[in-house]
Order: structure tokens, then C-alpha cells, then sequence
């Protein structure tokens, strides 16, 4: 209840937002993702965000960004011709991210912030082919989930730029019983590499 409660809010400031001297617009890209503390390493498990974004100036070159977005995270065992898959969790959130937006005079911007994030779905596949080898199963997964992030934007022209999020739990997402960190915790670890196109404003000065 309190996710519906938390998107309707979120989209009702978004269009009261663009109706004022903002910036918007959507971006549509790719999450490279793994799950720290679940025995594997690696950015194999790949994933859709999807996000409509709005941006307030509060100077010549800052702005505080908010976004609403879909994100498909987790993990899986790296992928070989002719092995089956051995491991997979696919973790799907709506997030909410609070950005602060540096823009220098000519294409990049550079950001920071947190993001706010419920969990709407998971799925979790093991299997065992080799009988030395073992895969953590998750003991608990939280129904919400903080991250730091950190990214910056290039500007192509008027509308389009490319963009690039790191982004990492702040606090654990999960628990394990095989995970090394403390209290068992698990930690969303990805990179996004989007494409952003803006409707009000523009994408560069």
C-alpha cells in the first residue's frame, strides 16, 4: 500500500514540477548489476531502468534533480556457450533518486545523491550442476532499499544526452546466512548507462 501511496505522490509533484521553470525529461537505458555478499563477483546480470526525471535550477550551474524509475537489478553466474545457467535473482524496484546536478559551462554534468527505493518483485533460480559448488539463497530481502549515487551526463545536442550512475546500497538490502559482510547483509552494486531525452528545457546551456 505505502509504495502506491509513494508513487501517486511522486508523479503528482513530477507534473506539478513540469508545469513550473523546470527542466524534464525521460531516459531509457541499461543496468549492469551484481549483489555483494552473494559469493559471486561480477556485472553479469544485465537489466532495464527506465525513468521520467525533472530538474529545479538554483544557480547558474546547480540544479536538484528528482526522477520516478523502473529498475531491474541482481544477479547471476556468468554466462557460458553451452553451460546452463546455474545461478539467477532478478530483483525489480521503483525508485525515487534526489540528485544534485553540477553543469559546467559546455556539455557534462556531474551529480550526486540518494536514492529512495521499494521493492516490487524478485525471483531466485539455483541449480546445481557441480556438487562442490554451492550458491548463497537469500534469507530476507527488505521491501525497501537506500542507495548512494554518483553519475555524470554528456550533452549530444538540444534534446539528447548519454548518461552514466554508479550506484550501492547505503544499508543492506538482504540477508544471506553465506555472506561475509556484517549481520549477513546483501548490497545492490551497479552501474546504468542510459539515454536521456528532454521535453521541457534543454539538454545543454
Amino acid at each position: 500500500m505505502y509504495r502506491k501511496v509513494l508513487l501517486i505522490g511522486v508523479l503528482i509533484i513530477i507534473v506539478q514540477f513540469a508545469q513550473a521553470q523546470f527542466k524534464g525529461g525521460l531516459y531509457f537505458g541499461v543496468n549492469g548489476t551484481q549483489v555483494d555478499g552473494d559469493k559471486l563477483a561480477g556485472f553479469y546480470k544485465l537489466g532495464a531502468n527506465l525513468a521520467a526525471a525533472v530538474e529545479y535550477p538554483i544557480g547558474e550551474h546547480m540544479g536538484i534533480g528528482m526522477e520516478i524509475s523502473f529498475s531491474q537489478k541482481g544477479s547471476q553466474t556468468k554466462w557460458q556457450q553451452g553451460i546452463p545457467r546455474q545461478y539467477f535473482l532478478k530483483l525489480d524496484y521503483i525508485e525515487v533518486p534526489l540528485m544534485l546536478n553540477y553543469h559546467d559551462n559546455k556539455k557534462v554534468t556531474l551529480s550526486a545523491g540518494v536514492g529512495i527505493n521499494a521493492l516490487t518483485n524478485f525471483k531466485e533460480e539455483i541449480v546445481n550442476f557441480n556438487p562442490y559448488l554451492t550458491y548463497s539463497h537469500i534469507r530476507k530481502l527488505n521491501k525497501s532499499d537506500v542507495e548512494f549515487k554518483a553519475g555524470g551526463s554528456y550533452q549530444l545536442n538540444k534534446h539528447w544526452m548519454i548518461n552514466i550512475l554508479y550506484s550501492y546500497s547505503i544499508i543492506s538490502m538482504g540477508i544471506s546466512d553465506d555472506s561475509p559482510y556484517l549481520n549477513n547483509g546483501l548490497f545492490n552494486n551497479l552501474v546504468t548507462f542510459r539515454l536521456g531525452y528532454m521535453i521541457k528545457g534543454k539538454a545543454n546551456k
